[in-house]
């Protein structure tokens, strides 16, 4: 059996916290960074979904911001997503100056892939060993034209041809007439398992008032507790008589997770009868654990996606 690396798998990283001004921030804590509000598409589970498409992040701020929060609690890590973030105009810079001038260890980027598809000769440099991303994730969903299963493979190909140290990690989210058999979520791990690194499957949480779209319009769209239990618990006793599962609770804020530690690592992100704003607790300042930072389109530092939760502004 492979040994699998455990570099890029969250659910290994055990939080410790330590006080500071703003509450108990882990030493696991990473950076999401908006780099645009830009996308091909209008997903409607997305919280980016009902955001003004013009606005993109304003780098100097940004950078100069996040250099802030690497040295006063310590992020190591980093994820720029949007939108779709490779629709910014000056990505390529961004990426490298964040990789230059932040003091971050390791920076990904969560994208479509429709970019890639279209145009990869002029994002080569998105995967520099030296000033481009260290880790991709690419969204690959069956019941939607984002790519074919072939253009995803050619363009996981082509990513390694770059940079073979990338770690190519596919998301899918679960939802209604999109991977909500099990068999067809089998097929999907199966197929994706020839190009990827790493697998991530999710099931659709409900938006609320944290998110920067407190409405949910793929309400009908999610699957009930029950329907998503049974998916997961399939897939568990699939894997069960080769592998032991992997359950760490006490894993990076909200987020519950299992890994099911094949040679390409499958990670269910079981976050069934969770909400966003679980994240953060408003009401005791001194004793909120902190996981994850925000950096907004505007380039502002946030503990969440809503610019009232700003602590550099």
């Amino acid at each position: 059996m492979s040994i699998i690396q455990t570099d890029s798998l969250e659910i290994f990283k055990t939080n410790k916290y330590y006080l500071t001004d703003i509450g108990m921030v882990s030493d696991n804590a990473y950076l999401s960074i908006v780099a645009t509000n830009n996308c091909q598409k209008a997903c409607p589970y997305c919280i980016n979904s009902k955001t003004d498409r013009r606005l993109n992040i304003r780098v100097d701020r940004a950078v100069a911001n996040i250099r802030t929060l690497v040295d006063r609690y310590h992020v190591k890590e980093a994820i720029v997503l949007g939108g779709e973030p490779l629709l910014h105009r000056r990505i390529l810079e961004f990426v490298s100056r964040l990789r230059k001038e932040t003091g971050l260890e390791m920076l990904r980027l969560t994208t479509n892939g429709i970019a890639l598809k279209d145009g990869f000769d002029y994002l080569r440099d998105l995967f520099d060993p030296d000033n481009g991303i260290q880790g991709i994730n690419i969204s690959c969903h069956n019941g939607q034209d984002f790519m074919s299963y072939d253009e995803l493979r050619e363009i996981c190909f082509d990513i390694k041809n770059v940079n073979p140290k990338i770690k190519i990690r596919i998301n899918t989210n679960i939802w209604r007439g999109n991977l909500d058999e099990y068999s067809e979520l089998l097929e999907h791990i199966r197929i994706v398992s020839e190009f990827a690194d790493e697998i991530r499957i999710s099931n659709i949480i409900p938006k609320d008032s944290f998110s920067v779209n407190d409405v949910n319009d793929a309400l009908d769209l999610i699957l009930s507790d029950d329907e998503y239990e049974d998916i997961f618990k399939c897939l568990v006793r699939y894997y069960f008589t080769d592998y032991t599962i992997i359950r760490n609770d006490q894993t990076l804020g909200f987020v519950r997770y299992l890994l099911i530690p094949t040679p390409v690592p499958i990670i269910i992100n079981w976050n069934i009868g969770s909400k966003v704003a679980e994240q953060v607790c408003e009401n005791d300042i001194k004793n909120r654990k902190i996981n994850t930072f925000k950096c907004l389109v505007d380039g502002s530092i946030s503990l969440s996606w809503n610019k009232n939760n700003v602590i550099i502004p």
